[in-house]
């Protein structure tokens, strides 16, 4: 007996030697691959919580900003009013394969506007502060036709980074690495001018964010006569964990009318369970007392 338990005590411990040493990472040298990287292992993760936080003063006029989301030619305000961009977040717990989650979005500026998401499958409950504490429930219709397959996504979102990362003007290096919490992460800078973004804002904007590019352009080019609103360079820091190479913080700065303007992006809880709980049913309607921009997760996940 003694000696069987010292060859299971020896075979374990040979199990847990050869794990630990699977489970060391091969170092990544190159910035521009540590991004895109980061970017596949988060195209692959189950669940995620992350927080935006934004800083800064803006110039404000809405006829701009509405131009500019709806692809116009939207200038910055020329009367000098601005909007102070303090206590603005974006924080989102989301379960992509499973789609669901919770969204809260607080926009001081715009009245102390506060907005909260609850998504379950196809259905979901938003509530806006502005309408009291209604949420209102509405159920997406499949889609006809098939959608394109979540590894189709993720490899043209990583060929849309590489392709933004070697714009000219771009430049991507490698910082000291750095503390992430109690993790070891890689730092990586990527810095845009203003007369890259000036030349083609919606390649790089898209690249790394999305449906940003319209807005980007629009901001960056204005109408004639009309200085750009981001007016010095674009600074993306990125953090990446070096044991699985997630992200764990993006923080973005610019310039704007000489305000620097700021976004820190930071992720955590990687693959925890999300549990949803939709509102009291008392609380629940399906009329719409206010028209909703669509909204899903993005199927990202393989």
């Amino acid at each position: 007996m003694h000696r069987r338990l010292v060859a299971l005590a020896a075979t374990a411990l040979v199990a847990l030697a050869a794990c630990s040493g699977a489970a060391t990472p091969t170092p990544v040298a190159d910035p521009s691959e540590i991004v895109t990287q980061s970017l596949d292992a988060l195209s692959k993760a189950k669940t995620v919580h992350a927080r935006a936080d934004v800083t800064g003063t803006l110039p404000f006029d809405a006829g701009a900003l509405l131009g500019g989301l709806s692809g116009g030619s939207g200038t910055p305000s020329a009367s000098g009013a601005s909007m102070d961009l303090a206590g603005t977040y974006l924080d989102a717990t989301v379960d992509i394969a499973g789609k669901k989650g919770t969204v809260t979005i607080a926009i001081p500026f715009l009245l102390g506007t506060k907005l909260d998401l609850i998504m379950d499958g196809d259905t979901s409950y938003t509530r806006i502060s502005l309408f009291g504490d209604t949420w209102q429930k509405s159920v997406a219709s499949p889609e006809p036709g098939a959608s394109p397959s979540p590894s189709q996504d993720a490899a043209s979102m990583v060929a849309d980074v590489k392709k933004a990362l070697s714009q000219p003007g771009v430049k991507t290096e490698k910082l000291a690495d750095e503390k992430c919490g109690e993790d070891d992460c890689y730092h990586v800078r990527i810095t845009a001018p203003a007369s890259a973004l000036a030349a083609d804002a919606s390649g790089l904007a898209e690249g790394l964010g999305g449906d940003l590019g319209g807005l980007a352009q629009g901001l960056a080019s204005p109408a004639p006569g009309a200085s750009p609103l981001v007016g010095g360079d674009v600074t993306i820091d990125w953090w990446a964990r070096k044991s699985d190479l997630r992200p764990m913080k993006i923080v973005l700065g610019t310039t704007a009318e000489g305000s620097t303007i700021g976004v820190t992006v930071t992720m955590d809880k990687w693959d925890e369970p999300v549990t949803v709980t939709p509102p009291p049913a008392d609380k629940v309607t399906d009329q719409p007392a206010f028209e909703l921009p669509s909204f899903e997760i993005p199927s990202i996940a393989p």
